[in-house]
């Protein structure tokens, strides 16, 4: 989901001198008609295996330097809730950096940490992210942690109460307590007719109030199952080694009772026509106005296509969006544009503060005239392959690190069902044609399918 405070960074959409300077490189090699396209991507060395209890692994290869990223993802997140259970994903989020049968409370921090490594955790709509950040001669240690965490974690009555309160603190603290963060909520609740959409991540605190901690180790057993995860481990080692350590560690692991899957999403854009909601933040200083659309599934073909449309609206000051609200008609202070990218039914957003004594309806004209403007077929070839070439940039900074490619090839087995898509995905993108984002365009990002959230200063609820 994208941060709204990322609207009041001053320097969002400003791109620095180095970015500029690829930036402009890029542009002035553009490939003219008749020329060929810009080299594809270098591919990512992947190898794959399962093990019997339904466990997948992925392993990059990477010898260069002497670390090594380790990602576990859960296929569970806010949208595997079940009614009156919100929250349980991202409490399990928390759960699972305390004590099991083998580690005491606080240990796994300390020998990470001692070890010179970092770690992090994800919870989302549709997944749970575990990572860590090694010394590759830690490799197994990292392995073994996550066997540990799925086969024997401990579920306290103390851990559960302590771990209830901090997520309730931190609801209030990042979304309570943050402008602009209701409208963000708000914007998602509307977006979506999907049930398992119909809550945030966060969860509701009086959900976690009446959960019992039987309840919470429930949730552990049905879903943190080999069946439900994937391992990536990228960096220094070898997939013998990682062979031998994930056959060591998680063989033993039962399989459990495989979860039933969520019911099935629309692939149709909706044509009820405009949601909208105005929501009173006493938090913000200044309005901000979101607009969202309904949109496939992350692995439908259009995605690229829509993809494409966020970087030619908003890929920098080059944008359309940034260049005429911002620059030329000064209608807007910032903007942000992005496809929210989910394996059910996801969201094209857009979210813009506006000038002072700039009307909402405004903003919202301007908005919408650029859109109107795809739709209408307003697109060259070359503006379009300015836009690949800035996906291009990102592809290969999101390579740099052997934490970047876990995450994407963890991404790619979420998504798509299998990690080869990486290096299958940058070729897909180059292949989108100037007729194939108008479509998108056109059957997306219409007013029928549009949904509004403003946030104004002020108290009093929404209206």
């Amino acid at each position: 989901m994208i941060d709204p405070t990322d609207l009041l960074r001053p320097g969002l959409l400003r791109p620095g001198p180095r970015r500029l300077v690829i930036a402009a490189l890029l542009a002035g090699a553009l490939p003219l008609a008749g020329q060929s396209p810009v080299d594809p991507l270098p591919a990512l060395p992947i190898d794959t295996f399962s093990l019997d209890n339904g466990l997948r692994v992925v392993v990059s290869e990477d010898p260069s330097t002497p670390i090594v990223a380790v990602e576990m993802w859960y296929a569970v997140g806010s949208a595997h809730e079940e009614e009156g259970r919100t929250g349980f994903a991202h409490l399990f989020e928390h759960l699972l950096f305390q004590g099991t049968e083998n580690l005491a409370p606080g240990e796994m921090d300390a020998r990470i940490t001692g070890m010179g490594g970092r770690y992090d955790a994800v919870t989302t709509p549709d997944r749970t992210s575990y990572s860590e950040l090694l010394p590759s001669e830690h490799a197994e240690f990292a392995i073994w942690l996550h066997a540990e965490r799925m086969a024997r974690l401990v579920v306290d009555p103390l851990t559960f109460e302590t771990q209830r309160e901090v997520v309730a603190e931190e609801r209030r603290q990042r979304f309570e307590n943050q402008p602009y963060q209701e409208a963000a909520l708000a914007l998602d609740s509307l977006l979506f007719d999907w049930a398992p959409y119909d809550h945030p991540v966060i969860g509701e605190v009086r959900d976690l109030r009446m959960a019992s901690t039987s309840d919470v180790r429930r949730f552990g057993e049905r879903w943190y199952r080999p069946p439900n995860a994937t391992l990536v481990v990228v960096g220094d080692v070898t997939v013998d080694e990682v062979r031998v350590w994930v056959e060591r560690w998680f063989g033993p692991i039962g399989r459990g009772n495989g979860p039933a899957p969520l019911e099935a999403p629309e692939v149709a854009p909706r044509t009820d026509g405009e949601r909208r909601l105005v929501v009173r933040d006493p938090l913000a200083q200044l309005p901000l106005v979101w607009f969202g659309w309904a949109t496939p599934a992350g692995d439908h073909p259009d995605q690229y296509a829509l993809s494409l449309i966020a970087d030619l609206l908003a890929g920098g000051e080059s944008g359309r969006l940034h260049r005429r609200l911002v620059l030329e008609d000064g209608v807007a202070l910032s903007l942000i544009a992005q496809p929210d990218v989910r394996r059910g039914p996801s969201a094209f957003k857009i979210g813009a503060l506006p000038n002072a004594g700039v009307e909402l309806s405004t903003l919202q004209m301007r908005v919408e005239e650029e859109i109107a403007r795809l739709r209408d077929g307003e697109l060259s070839e070359r503006e379009l392959e300015g836009a690949k070439n800035r996906q291009r940039v990102r592809a290969l900074q999101s390579r740099g690190t052997v934490a970047g490619r876990a995450r994407l090839l963890q991404r790619y087995a979420l998504f798509f069902g299998s990690p080869y898509e990486a290096n299958r995905a940058f070729d897909r993108v180059q292949a989108v044609t100037v007729d194939e984002v108008v479509a998108a365009a056109k059957r997306w990002l219409t007013p029928e399918n549009r949904t509004v959230v403003v946030a104004v200063p002020g108290s009093g609820g929404d209206r």
